[in-house]
C-alpha cells in the first residue's frame, strides 16, 4: 500500500513538474499571459497526442520490420531520453521558483494540505448515468 502511494505521488510529479516550469519561467521572462494558454494546447496536441502516435509507430517499425526484438522499443526509448537530458541540462535555467515568497517548507506543505483538502470537499461524480449508444 506504501508503494501504491510512493508511486501516485512520483507520477504526480512527473506529470506537474514540467508544467510548474514553464509557468514560472513564462511569468519569469514576461511573456504576454495568452501565449501560456497556446503553449499547453499545442503541447497537449503535438507533444502528447503526436508525438505518443509517432513512437508507436517507430517501436512498431523496430519490432516488426527491423526484426530487433520484443525489448527495441525500450532500447530506443533510453536514447531518446539521454538526448532529451542533454538537451535540457545545457540549455535550460534552474528555476528556484517565486523568490518573493519567501515560506519554510512546513509551511508549504501545510499550503498544499489545505488546497487538497478543499478540493476534496467536491460533490462527487454521479457514476449512475451509462453510456447506452444511442444519440
Amino acid at each position: 500500500m506504501v508503494w501504491r502511494i510512493l508511486g501516485g505521488i512520483a507520477t504526480s510529479l512527473l506529470f506537474s513538474a514540467f508544467e510548474s516550469w514553464l509557468v514560472a519561467e513564462h511569468n519569469k521572462r514576461g511573456f504576454e499571459q495568452q501565449w501560456l494558454s497556446i503553449t499547453f494546447s499545442k503541447a497537449i496536441f503535438l507533444g502528447n497526442g503526436l508525438v505518443a502516435i509517432l513512437a508507436g509507430l517507430f517501436g512498431n517499425l523496430l519490432v516488426g520490420s527491423l526484426a530487433m526484438g520484443p525489448v527495441a522499443p525500450f532500447d530506443a526509448a533510453s536514447i531518446f531520453l539521454a538526448i532529451g537530458m542533454a538537451i535540457i541540462i545545457s540549455s535550460w535555467t534552474k528555476n528556484y521558483g517565486d523568490s518573493s515568497e519567501s515560506k519554510d517548507l512546513m509551511t508549504q506543505f501545510r499550503g498544499a494540505a489545505v488546497a487538497i483538502a478543499s478540493g476534496l470537499s467536491l460533490p462527487p461524480l454521479s457514476l449512475s448515468h451509462t453510456y447506452t449508444g444511442e444519440a
